[in-house]
């Protein structure tokens, strides 16, 4: 009887407080909400809110607070609800449009609460407690290579650790999606990863030959030219982490607002 694969799905990375302040005064800025001064209002008192631990707002704390209207009654007064209506409206619009390479996404999906999500997520705030996250998914071999490949992925990654500069998803989870032929974007986002390496290992002489791509999560383009590596295991996983570490790490973008550099995937 063949076994079941269960493949978990990890939670992505919380948005730090000061990175969420930024894209709530983008958006607030935008053209998009120009002339919706009470949605501005809106949306900056609720993002305020769900930074706090206190309960959701309600209706009525909207009706008195943001709608200066002291004797608000949501009973009798759906005002709130259509106002919430027009601001989901807004920020699906602005999503559309302006912020369609917003790094977050702000969603008033459901209730009178804010969430705050990641998109392609490689941002590096000031204390670079945000960093990209890379995926190393099995390479594919022939029948004879299994244990020669399973080394060499293994080793790639403990030298990718090593290097620093991003973080990885376990090697577990990793090896939960060997053999599968699942969209890299779909992969991605059940893993919370930025990018994914993936690719090939055969042999060629008396070694081995690895070719790899860096691929981003998001769009499910290549970053660059993949790459190949030739010769004995321990040859080939030293050159290609370094790669895939120079690959896929963030650089800094002096143009972005302050504490916050947006990520630039460089190839070599």
């Amino acid at each position: 009887m063949q076994s079941s694969m269960v493949v978990a799905k990890m939670p992505t990375r919380p948005v730090p407080a000061d990175v969420k302040l930024h894209f709530v005064e983008k958006v607030a800025r935008s053209a998009t909400f120009h002339r919706a001064a009470q949605l501005r209002r809106m949306l900056q008192w609720l993002a305020e809110r769900s930074e706090s631990e206190a309960a959701a707002p309600t209706e009525h704390e909207l009706g008195v607070t943001v709608l200066c209207r002291p004797d608000f009654d949501p009973q009798s007064d759906s005002l709130v609800r259509k106002e919430m209506s027009r601001l989901r409206e807004k920020l699906t619009r602005y999503y559309a449009t302006e912020g369609l390479d917003d790094e977050v996404r702000i969603r008033a999906s459901g209730g009178y609460r804010l969430t705050f999500e990641w998109t392609s997520r490689p941002i590096v705030v000031r204390d670079g407690s945000v960093r990209p996250c890379l995926l190393m998914l099995p390479p594919r071999h022939a029948a004879d290579l299994a244990v020669e490949t399973m080394e060499l992925h293994e080793q790639i990654q403990v030298l990718t650790g090593l290097a620093g500069g991003v973080d990885q998803i376990s090697l577990t989870t990793a090896l939960s999606y060997a053999g599968l032929a699942s969209d890299v974007r779909t992969v991605a986002a059940e893993c919370g990863a930025d990018c994914v390496v993936e690719g090939s290992v055969r042999r060629r002489g008396d070694g081995l030959a690895a070719t790899l791509w860096v691929v981003d999560g998001r769009s499910g383009r290549a970053r660059g030219a993949g790459r190949v590596f030739e010769g004995d295991i321990g040859r080939i996983a030293e050159a290609a982490a370094d790669w895939v570490v120079r690959s896929g790490r963030v650089a800094e973008v002096p143009s972005r607002p302050a504490g916050i550099q947006r990520a630039a995937a460089t190839a070599h």
